[in-house]
């Protein structure tokens, strides 16, 4: 009987104690100056660049504390006293809400200066109808639009050829309707989509208004007429004409005569004091069958 004699078995042989070379350690002196200039970094998703410290004005806790508020103050009665303390910061709340001292409606402290990146005039400028953006038209056509918080702009979009001259919202705030220069007027989702563009005039427009119902406006122009437009339709219905301009005198009003039984279409300029603060311009139309200057 014969057997296999074989190979003897073999088995991997690890030492238990390894031989590791020691590492030499070099120490480095850390660069502050270098690491605080990383961490100012940010990305934004198409850049590095710095980040500023913006200073902000959030008027959110002072409207939440006047819906508040409202659940059990009856009238002007049971109105906090606010004291000239910091301790009375968390009890402020907006004009509105305190109606009994007007005081507190007039803005006397300087916040901010924005400047576009292509510096010209801007004529026409309008809140959005949420209070948190500002859109701003200028004589480059463009709209600029600005974060009323921490005022900066986010978007520069090029929406007319022309100077834009009259902007204003709808009563049901989905729709803006703007002016320009060469007397087109486009409509304007709140996404500020274009979806409608005709002229109107064929000057410059100088103001525009809606209707109550938002289903009717009214442009007035540099042609000396006042037309009245259909916006579902874009059609013209009606044109005003013989409106005669006076100028005002100093610190007075705008004056509009009318010229027969046609009604006319009066800007009213309110001049405040001091002379430096911004004027109020209101839209007038007057009665058919008024005979006398109107003022407003």
């Amino acid at each position: 009987m014969a057997t296999d004699v074989g190979s003897p078995q073999r088995f991997f042989h690890m030492p238990r104690f390894q031989h590791q070379a020691p590492r030499q350690v070099f120490y480095k002196r850390p660069d502050f100056a270098q690491q605080q200039a990383m961490q100012q970094l940010t990305f934004d998703g198409k850049r590095m660049r710095k980040a500023v410290n913006r200073k902000t004005i959030d008027y959110n806790p002072s409207v939440i504390r006047y819906l508040e508020n409202r659940l059990w103050q009856r009238d002007h009665r049971d109105f906090r006293a606010i004291q000239p303390d910091a301790g009375c910061y968390n009890d402020l709340v907006p004009p509105l809400g305190m109606l009994n001292n007007p005081m507190n409606a007039v803005t006397t402290k300087f916040v901010r200066t924005s400047t576009n990146k292509v510096k010209c005039p801007v004529f026409v400028i309008r809140w959005t109808p949420e209070g948190r953006r500002l859109v701003t038209g200028a004589s480059s056509g463009e709209f600029t639009l600005w974060n009323g918080l921490t005022f900066n702009f986010e978007t520069i979009l090029q929406a007319h050829d022309s100077p834009v001259r009259a902007m204003t919202w709808s009563h049901n705030d989905m729709w803006m309707l703007t002016a320009d220069h060469s007397g087109y007027v486009k409509y304007w989702q709140s996404n500020m989509n274009n979806v409608k563009m005709f002229q109107a005039h064929k000057e410059a427009i100088r103001e525009a208004s809606f209707s109550p119902t938002d289903n009717k406006f009214a442009t007035c122009s540099d042609d000396g007429t006042v037309r009245i437009w259909d916006f579902l339709r874009c059609h013209e219905e009606r044109i005003l004409r013989g409106t005669v301009h006076q100028p005002p005198p100093a610190g007075g009003k705008h004056q509009v005569y009318q010229n027969g039984s046609e009604p006319a279409l009066g800007f009213s300029r309110t001049r405040t004091s001091p002379p430096s603060e911004a004027n109020r311009i209101s839209l007038a139309l007057a009665a058919p069958n008024l005979s006398r200057p109107f003022l407003s």
